[in-house]
């Protein structure tokens, strides 16, 4: 196959590429024909913009062309059994693309577990580009490094795995002037005696004059394409940099003619143009770089019909690769990381101190209208005072109202004058009338402004009255229970005569925290490795979407696990929320709902551009989410049309499913438990499905 090339690496013919936004049409690649010999340095020249970090990212299979063809080491780039992307291709991208978090050798050995190195070849490598490029010891954590030696690592990186082809966009930038001597020295020996070829690109174009052949580029065209020395004597100039402005001169002169004409003109006229710059024949060849014919078109569709239908299969040892990083990352950064496992159990610690309790020291006016001691004075000495803070107004009804209306009292608590005398007629047999069923009653003027407290009011009052009409009857010698309600309730079926409202809500919580610190942990995981070019960079070692879906998912699950744990202790040992039936169908649901939650991040994450919208995104779930899934409040209280909106929420059926394991006991014969655990399943799978899908449209 390569021999059907006459010994090229890389054949582009007539290769174009075009960005396209909502009002213009950008033009990279404008049918680039490009001839690299195998074997030599292959310098890429032009001005930024020109289209030379197009035409890489298409050599590395990491952006595919509108139209033309591609070959590289005989096959297109993604092609069957083709290691590009992959370990023939050694990679330096122009931005540093380095891990911050990582040491030296850390950030070499991962790209070397990616490229399938084994452990003795990696630490030989390792240890020579270490020394070669006289870097700093291999512990060193990369951004404790100057830029030129960060540079330097990216340039190692590229050279690891002695890759047959190696591109390196602009890897001199900002490097010593002798230790870019050396480079050059080195990417000329490995040239000649590996048969390695190298395209470089290169600010410096003198410096290209050590290339084996160079491609002058503008406006996403190949304006010439032969040896430096070729270049310098057919155009008669001292120097490469004069040849390439002769050539953006002749260039432009083309391209005038087509502006006045306003269309392409025709070949006579830029004959004449040709003639009048004193082009010769020999130059034409060079200003129109020579094509492969010899590979037919049939030959290119059909390599490419073979491309788009390879699908790889998952490597386990990528996959281990990026967990390894992940895990390092997130154990130099231990600040953050204590965060991360302490802040479920802060926010835990919180709901519970905070939510379902009942009000303390609330404000109440008190009006007595008795004048001797009896059985006002006694209903009074029955309310809580931890919940209630009583305040004698005397018989001053008017004064304790307007503490009310001041907002200094929550309401006023009125005793009538003849309260004993009416309340002992009302036990009796006798018939009464309604002035004294109202006189031997407790008046309460309330602030209603606040539904919680006004019910918290209403209860403790009631439940004084009942304590304090038990003990009055008992002293009349009648029986306690005619003071009761006639309403009798039994032992629950579930749960305590008393429920607490923070027995309903925890189950909620518990998943709606994980939940929610899983979708952060992950929002961000691929906007900025996208941002910074780290993602690119590993994807041109030709890993796949799953892979890098089921690393993450890996590495997070287990900061997950300890959050659960530190969760789940806070929640039943230190403020002891019962639960009641298997802990383990309460340990995988509160897994399953963090699965669904990184799910969902990483869906966030792949299609967000920046981390504002990825933030924004992740936020902009929350609440909805805890206002519409029960946790906060029974689904029976919203409109119908909105319940059907919350079953299909991923919160809703597994926090039913947790309150079912927590308060009554169930386990998965039922089928609110086993709903809920197949709707968290489900989710997971979907989310994960989901992002996958994007991140191979939108990514790779």
């Amino acid at each position: 196959m390569m021999d059907a090339f006459g010994g090229m690496a890389i054949v582009a013919n007539n290769l174009s590429k075009s960005y396209h936004s909502s009002q213009t049409k950008q033009i990279a690649l404008d049918e680039l024909n490009v001839n690299v010999p195998k074997g030599g340095v292959y310098g890429l020249l032009g001005p930024s913009g020109c289209g030379k970090t197009s035409f890489l990212r298409c050599v590395v299979g990491r952006l595919k062309a509108d139209s033309g063809s591609l070959t590289v080491l005989g096959k297109i780039p993604g092609a069957i059994n083709h290691g590009i992307p992959g370990p023939l291709v050694g990679y330096m991208p122009q931005e540093l693309a380095l891990y911050e978090k990582l040491s030296i050798e850390e950030t070499l050995k991962y790209f070397g577990r990616l490229h399938g190195m084994s452990k003795t070849t990696m630490n030989q490598r390792i240890a020579f580009l270490i020394c070669f490029l006289k870097l700093p010891e291999e512990t060193r954590v990369i951004e404790n490094l100057s830029g030129g030696q960060k540079r330097r690592v990216s340039f190692a990186i590229a050279l690891l795995q002695e890759p047959p082809l190696v591109i390196l966009d602009e890897p001199t930038v900002g490097v010593d002037p002798l230790l870019r001597q050396r480079i050059w020295d080195h990417l000329l020996e490995i040239s000649q005696t590996s048969r390695t070829t190298i395209v470089i690109t290169t600010h410096y174009i003198e410096e290209a004059r050590q290339a084996n052949k160079v491609g002058l580029m503008r406006n996403g065209r190949l304006l010439a394409e032969s040896s430096p020395d070729e270049l310098i004597r057919l155009y008669d100039m001292e120097t490469l940099e004069d040849c390439f402005l002769y050539l953006c001169q002749y260039d432009q002169a083309n391209n005038d003619i087509e502006d006045e004409e306003g269309l392409t003109v025709g070949k006579s006229k830029v004959d004449s143009v040709r003639r009048s710059e004193g082009t010769t024949e020999e130059q034409e060849l060079l200003l129109t770089p020579a094509t492969s014919t010899r590979f037919t078109q049939s030959v290119v569709e059909s390599i490419r019909e073979k491309a788009s239908k390879f699908c790889s299969p998952p490597k386990p040892r990528n996959i281990l690769a990026i967990v390894i990083k992940s895990l390092i990352m997130l154990r130099r950064n231990i600040g953050f990381l204590l965060f991360q496992f302490l802040l479920p159990a802060f926010q835990i610690l919180l709901f519970c101190l905070c939510i379902g309790g009942d009000p303390k020291d609330l404000p109440m006016a008190v009006v007595n209208n008795e004048t001797a001691p009896a059985f006002g004075a006694l209903y009074l000495g029955f309310i809580d005072d931890n919940v209630l803070s009583l305040h004698d107004f005397g018989n001053d009804h008017n004064a304790a109202y307007s503490s009310v209306q001041s907002g200094f009292s929550w309401g006023v608590i009125e005793i009538g004058k003849n309260f004993t005398q009416d309340l002992i007629l009302r036990f009796g047999n006798q018939p009464i009338d309604n002035a004294t069923i109202s006189g031997g009653s407790i008046h309460l003027y309330l602030d209603m402004t606040n539904y919680l407290i006004s019910t918290s009011i209403q209860q403790k009052t009631m439940e004084a009255f009942e304590e304090f009409a038990r003990n009055v009857t008992l002293s009349l010698h009648m029986n306690p229970a005619i003071a009761r309600l006639p309403i009798i309730i039994e032992n629950p079926v579930y749960g305590d005569l008393h429920p607490k409202f923070t027995n309903f809500m925890a189950p909620g919580i518990i998943l709606s925290i994980t939940y929610f610190m899983a979708t952060g942990l992950t929002a961000l995981s691929f906007v900025l490795e996208k941002k910074e070019g780290l993602l690119d960079r590993s994807l041109v070692a030709a890993i796949s979407a799953f892979e890098i879906m089921a690393a993450h998912i890996i590495a997070q699950t287990v900061v997950l696990v300890v959050q659960i744990a530190v969760l789940l202790i806070v929640t039943h040992l230190v403020f002891s929320v019962p639960i009641k039936g298997p802990i383990i169908l309460e340990i995988l649901m509160t897994l399953f709902s963090g699965l669904d939650g990184m799910a969902l991040g990483l869906l966030i994450s792949s299609i967000s551009t920046n981390e504002v919208n990825a933030i924004q995104l992740s936020l902009g779930s929350l609440y909805p989410s805890l206002l519409i899934s029960g946790i906060i409040w029974p689904i029976e209280a919203i409109p119908t049309w909105l319940r059907y909106i919350s079953y299909g929420l991923p919160i809703t059926f597994p926090a039913e499913a947790m309150r079912c394991i927590l308060g009554r006991g169930w386990g998965l014969s039922y089928m609110h438990v086993w709903r809920g655990f197949l709707v968290a399943i489900g989710w997971g799978w979907g989310l994960m499905a989901l992002s996958v899908l994007i991140i191979k449209l939108r990514i790779i």
